[in-house]
């Protein structure tokens, strides 16, 4: 056997070391390794030079599985979006991401999809991970969820929305009054005849919960309700269809304002218009919910709510941080953070009556 083959047959790949051979190389304890990764403050600059030197060199990555059964927990924060595609959820992740970046804690994401079951599979499989935390981006669970939530002795928070009364940690805003507040910008203009669109994606719980609140403004004000669910999937391509379907009827008993469940819809609206012969907002207002970066340049510029996406993330992971604080010493306080939504009223929702 040569040399060069010598050599590749004794070499380790970075995964098969251990926290003993990196203990054995510094001539220090496997305590004093865990001590440089767990809290290295208590570790001399000189040792901590060495040590950093060793694990660069051979590779050496930490066991989070080991590290968490001796310790009770990881050093990873487990977060469930429910649409890790959109850019609303991307905000909140940047928001937890930036907040944690210091502490030496991971964000470890799954995606929901907007599914109570593939939300609990995520939490089993999370739990069996022994996190130090959890952010949760929905509020009704399954019973068997609630239940492994329930039993949990770490953070748990529920962000996004915000449900008074939970026994967990709330960072967000009551997706119920967001509808009531759009509601009441038509109504207090003198509208009587107000719709509130969705599209047919029925997962979107949060978009049925904004409907709520807009049927509970529409009766406090004596009006009856009217909630349209486009069968389309396709949010722009439901826009489309709605505003279509409006130009069909006569002027006189056309809605005089539309509330779109999201941006996306609302744009879709906007940007069929045209071909429909409609004038926005002359003929229809429109609004509608997230304040998405093309809400502004649309035309008619969008009216819209703008929800404190980063800052919900980020007040989210500042939770965590100040929960692990206190440590044992936590009681059972709930937390209640309200990031409120912030009505950006631009042309788009000018009503001509």
């Amino acid at each position: 056997m040569t040399q060069k083959q010598t050599s590749r047959t004794t070499r380790r790949k970075a995964g098969s070391y251990t926290i003993h051979d990196v203990a054995a190389l510094a001539g220090v304890s496997s305590i004093t390794v865990s001590r440089y990764f767990n809290s290295p403050e208590k570790v001399s600059v000189a040792l901590r030079e060495r040590l950093r030197e060793i694990i660069d060199r051979i590779g050496y990555v930490p066991s989070q599985v080991a590290g968490g059964l001796a310790s009770g927990h990881g050093r990873v924060v487990c977060a469930v979006m429910q649409n890790i595609a959109s850019a609303t959820f991307a905000d909140l992740v940047k928001g937890m991401t930036d907040e944690l970046q210091a502490s030496g804690l991971q964000l470890l994401l799954a995606n929901a999809q907007y599914s109570q079951e593939l939300e609990e599979q995520a939490i089993r499989t999370f739990v069996g991970w022994h996190p130090t935390a959890l952010i949760l981006t929905r509020h009704d669970h399954t019973p068997a969820a609630e239940a492994m939530l329930r039993a949990l002795n770490i953070p748990v928070i529920e962000a996004w929305g915000l449900v008074p009364g939970r026994p967990f940690h709330q960072v967000g805003f009551p997706h119920i009054e967001t509808g009531a507040i759009l509601a009441r910008h038509f109504l207090e203009q003198g509208a009587t005849r107000i719709q509130f669109v969705m599209s047919h994606t029925t997962e979107d719980f949060r978009a049925k919960q904004r409907a709520q609140g807009y049927a509970q403004a529409m009766a406090s004000a004596g009006l009856k309700a009217d909630v349209q669910v486009i069968a389309q999937d396709d949010e722009f391509e439901a826009g489309a269809m709605g505003i279509e379907a409006l130009s069909r009827l006569a002027a006189n008993c056309r809605p005089q304002a539309l509330i779109f469940a999201n941006d996306n819809m609302a744009a879709g609206a906007i940007l069929h218009a045209p071909a429909c012969n409609l004038v926005l907002p002359r003929d229809c207002a429109i609004a509608g919910f997230g304040d998405a970066s093309i809400s502004a340049r649309l035309r008619p510029a969008l009216t819209t709510l703008r929800p404190a996406r980063y800052q919900i993330g980020q007040h989210a992971a500042r939770t965590v941080l100040q929960q692990l604080t206190l440590g044992p010493a936590r009681d059972n306080t709930v937390v209640e953070d309200l990031l409120p939504c912030e009505l950006v009223i631009r042309e788009s929702s000018q009503l001509h009556l």
